[in-house]
């Protein structure tokens, strides 16, 4: 009989949920906003090794990244399949974009302006490249309002920025770190940003997950290894031309 007694606790145990966390004292709209001035330019560099998965419509596809980025618009991806196979390498300086294509024999390399139509043909993230990298850099954007309130949803501080037809949740935990933030448009969700594992010691999110709900896109970054606001060498964010592969113009 004890077995089943024990059992039966274990399984009532399991139905108790944990009471959401109790807000002894609430931040004003002003402090908040404060917080996230300071913040947005707490991290203006990264040099990381990352398991990126993109989801689009039906479509799913995983690799392995190495990822340099610098604010407000430098940007570099070398992309490797799961058994280590360099597919693709992608550089931009905010003004020149080139690329280099490895899933043929020979390969292929791209040139041309680092314009958000250009980059988004290649990560498949249709998002200007400065608020990529500010919602990958722990910065998600914030929206210019007239009007803002806070309410408190399931444990979480919600700070809501009113602008007309545009509206902006962001989501604070009780260390008043930003969670999560989600973008609207006439009452349409059109952008969300979660971020998860956060380092003891950075205060860096290791988990980043980014979506799109017009295009059925959704980008998983998950850190494995990661170095913050080190000084990255300029000629990083550029590609010199392989031997004996033509150069395709990008318009």
């Amino acid at each position: 009989m004890r077995w089943l007694v024990f059992l039966l606790l274990f399984v009532v145990s399991g139905c108790i949920r944990t009471a959401p966390p109790v807000w002894v004292e609430i931040p004003t709209v002003s402090q908040l906003l404060s917080r996230l001035a300071t913040g947005a330019n707490r991290y203006t560099s990264l040099d990381g090794a990352a398991a990126v998965s993109l989801t689009q419509a039906d479509k799913y596809m995983s690799s392995q990244q190495f990822l340099l980025l610098q604010k407000p618009d430098r940007l570099r991806t070398d992309v490797l399949t799961g058994f280590g196979q360099l597919i693709l390498q992608l550089t931009s300086d905010g003004e020149e974009l080139s690329v280099f294509l490895n899933t043929t024999v020979p390969g292929r390399f791209l040139r041309g302006p680092a314009s958000k139509e250009n980059i988004s043909r290649f990560i498949r993230v249709p998002l200007a490249v400065d608020d990529f990298l500010s919602l990958l850099l722990y910065s998600p954007p914030i929206i210019a309002h007239y009007d803002s309130s806070i309410a408190i949803v399931d444990g979480l501080l919600q700070l809501t920025l009113h602008a007309g037809s545009r509206e902006q949740q962001l989501f604070f935990n009780q260390q008043l770190q930003v969670v999560g933030s989600q973008y609207f448009s006439t009452g349409k969700k059109y952008l969300t940003v979660d971020y998860n594992k956060f380092s003891a010691t950075s205060g860096f999110p290791h988990t980043i997950v980014i979506e799109l709900p017009p295009e059925e896109t959704m980008i998983k970054v998950k850190f494995t290894e990661l170095v913050l606001n080190e000084k990255i060498e300029t000629e990083k964010f550029h590609l010199s031309k392989p031997n004996n592969i033509k150069l395709e113009i990008l318009l």
